[in-house]
């Protein structure tokens, strides 16, 4: 992320410096957070700081998993992070426990939500929105999306990462949602752990969406923790012309107004349509499809 803002405010520099407007878009809570507050000051990693939480971090998953891990970090000092990460995310989680035993006790929040001294991410006046749909139509919209990525080459790109000797989990992009439970499939798959058919690739494509699901989740968390009036949610299943329209006059406006955040809260109904909620196949409801798939699988990957 620190390397994200110095490429991030180079690009915004050159772009005013051109006369033009700079639009960032995507999803990233920290990302973005360090562009609008500027670089946080977070304790470096050391190696004796790694292996120290390294160390408590495994003996609390001895005695507990993933549970008892995230406990040793609330023992610590930090009750902010644990609720933020997907489970098993060990890497997030020991990184938190060394920045707040290095620090005396400050979590990653903190430091994050802090402007940092050098910078110059204040000289700009962001516009922020965030873009909030339905949380049923959205939970479609990833579901769809899921299956185009393992149809159109995320498989691949997992081969390819293992044939080159990166392991699961071992490195950023190794632990990417999608790209993990990919090479996870693919690595137990050659190891003969399981039968690459119709059943294995279904409960494959399954996961992956629930916990592409369980991420935008906590996105929706991330962004309302943010401070008042920073974004202005807008309701994005509304036709675009009309969307464009709100965008733009909160961009030429004096003064950015946020706010609408409420509209992320569930009613009963909707909490109630979420309990209900199932992944509907779509393009691999097709058995033409799934074959296909199979075949490249067999052919192409193992």
């Amino acid at each position: 992320a620190g390397e994200y803002y110095d490429d991030a405010m180079a690009c915004l520099d050159d772009i005013r410096a051109r006369g033009k407007v700079p639009i960032v878009v995507g999803g990233s809570g920290m990302y973005l957070r360090f562009l609008t507050n500027g670089k946080p000051s977070a304790p470096a990693s050391t190696v004796e700081g790694k292996r120290a939480a390294m160390e408590a971090i495994e003996a609390a998953r001895k005695r507990g998993g993933w549970s008892a891990a995230c406990d040793a970090l609330r023992d610590a000092g930090d009750a902010v992070t644990p609720e933020r990460l997907s489970e098993n995310d060990w890497y997030r989680l020991t990184r938190a426990y060394e920045i707040v035993v290095a620090s005396g006790g400050r979590d990653m929040n903190t430091f994050a939500s802090a402007h940092a001294s050098e910078g110059n991410a204040s000289s700009y006046d962001f516009r922020c929105f965030f873009m909030c749909v339905p949380r049923v139509e959205l939970y479609r919209r990833i579901d769809a999306r899921v299956e185009d990525m393992v149809c159109d080459g995320m498989l691949d790109e997992a081969a390819m990462l293992l044939n080159n000797g990166v392991e699961v989990d071992s490195c950023t992009a190794a632990r990417a949602i999608g790209y993990r439970q990919s090479m996870e499939y693919l690595s137990r798959a050659r190891r003969g752990d399981i039968d690459v058919d119709v059943e294995s690739l279904l409960a494959f494509v399954d996961e992956t969406q629930q916990v592409t699901r369980a991420y935008a989740k906590r996105q929706y968390t991330w962004f309302r923790g943010e401070p008042e009036g920073r974004y202005l949610w807008i309701d994005a299943s509304k036709d675009r012309e009309e969307l464009s329209h709100v965008v733009m006059d909160a961009f030429v406006s004096d003064v950015h107004q946020g706010g609408g955040e409420d509209m992320s809260v569930l009613s009963k109904e909707a909490l109630n349509e979420i309990k209900r909620y199932k992944a509907r196949l779509v393009r691999l409801q097709s058995a033409s499809e799934q074959k296909k798939l199979l075949d490249r699988i067999r052919n192409e990957m193992l």
